[in-house]
């Protein structure tokens, strides 16, 4: 998860432990240090490394949430990474801008916690337990 929120990651990591599932949780409160783990040398070695879904804040400090998507889906090795845009916007605009740069989604926190962690839990569940891509025809 990339969100300066330290409240939404409570949330979110309180509804994964809720939830039971088998996933480890990281918490980057800014693109930056989302760019050094996951572009450094070892994730493009390692790509099993990298995390199986990402809930990113548009919104961050210093760097636009987008700005870390478009360099998401430049590299080779995290193109294929599932990135949810979790922003505070209602806008329309902010949806289209996000799906246009490679957002697998996007979705609105909800400001009632309850609803916050069952959205996580339901967004999480749905892409970790999605079946793999079938790379060849059968």
């Amino acid at each position: 998860m990339v969100d300066p929120s330290p409240e939404s990651v409570e949330l979110a990591r309180f509804s994964l432990w809720r939830s039971k599932l088998e996933c480890d949780f990281g918490w980057f409160e800014d693109a930056e240090r989302a760019m050094e783990s996951l572009f450094s040398p070892h994730a493009q070695q390692h790509p099993e490394t990298l995390p199986c879904l990402i809930l990113l804040e548009p919104r961050l400090p210093r760097m636009e949430g987008l700005d870390l998507l478009h360099m998401l889906r430049s590299q080779p090795h995290t193109r294929a990474l599932p990135v949810i845009m979790f922003a505070t916007s209602h806008d329309q605009a902010d949806a289209t801008r996000s799906r246009e740069a490679g957002a697998n989604d996007y979705l609105v926190k909800p400001v009632d916690a309850r609803e916050f962690m069952e959205l996580v839990n339901q967004t999480v569940q749905h892409w970790l337990q999605a079946p793999p891509a079938q790379t060849e025809p059968r």
